[in-house]
């Protein structure tokens, strides 16, 4: 805790949140107050306020859930109109699982037959916060682009990524320590790293600047590093 600060993150964007839109039926309240939004959040109750989420009314006869998650597993339709995706989900946000939406992606990648790289391919941000932010290689937008691009109207299917990290703080609580110290110092300011093709994860060669995405390849932490292609061997 830091005097006079904030830190509760999910307190602070959740309090408007949790109440008037992820419960069924939503709960009205005010921003402050005995009944307002934080008070709502300190009695919250995990065992009977959190399946509301699920839950449907005559009222509200979509629940929070379907109307504000993507859980289908069936992109078949999507896939036979030629469709290419690319998720990126960070790794340590704070109010989004990113396993959650890896184990999304095998969901789908089972319904898919096992092809889902096929049209569509998952890219996880390591220490990564709430859609940017934290000691990571968070600057990918342009690159990310320039990939769905590519294999929308050439056909080829990224393998990698190239991130850049330009600040190694969160861009909600900046420089109170939220992140353990020894992570900063692995993404440098203006360096580079390769975001891998999920399950895929990143390794240093052994050689070369360690903030030089040229010098690390994307191995599969389930089968050891003779998983690596020839691709994966070249800069980008």
């Amino acid at each position: 805790m830091v005097p006079g600060v904030n830190t509760a993150i999910n307190l602070t964007l959740g309090a408007g949140a949790v109440p008037m839109i992820f419960v069924t039926p939503p709960v009205v309240t005010p921003v402050s107050g005995p009944t307002g939004q934080e008070a709502y959040m300190f009695h919250f109750n995990f065992d009977t306020d959190a399946p509301k989420i699920f839950a449907e009314t005559e009222e509200y006869p979509e629940s929070s859930m379907d109307f504000m998650a993507a859980v289908s597993t069936d992109l078949r339709p999507f896939e036979r109109r030629g469709g290419k995706l690319i998720i990126s989900a960070s790794v340590n946000d704070g109010i989004f699982s990113g396993a959650s939406i890896a184990r999304w992606y095998r969901d789908m990648n089972k319904k898919m037959d096992g092809k889902a790289t096929d049209f569509a391919r998952l890219f996880m941000v390591p220490n990564m916060a709430h859609c940017g932010g934290g000691p990571a290689t968070n600057d990918f937008a342009l690159n990310e682009l320039n990939a769905i691009t590519t294999w929308v109207e050439n056909g080829v299917s990224p393998d990698r990524i190239v991130a850049a990290n330009h600040n190694a703080s969160s861009p909600f609580v900046s420089n109170i320590g939220l992140f353990d110290p020894r992570i900063a110092t692995n993404f440098p300011a203006g360096g580079t790293r390769p975001l891998c093709v999920y399950p895929k994860i990143s390794k240093y060669k052994g050689t070369g600047l360690t903030n030089d995405a040229a010098n690390f390849v994307c191995v599969d932490p389930r089968e050891g590093d003779h998983d690596l292609d020839d691709d994966d061997d070249k800069a980008d």
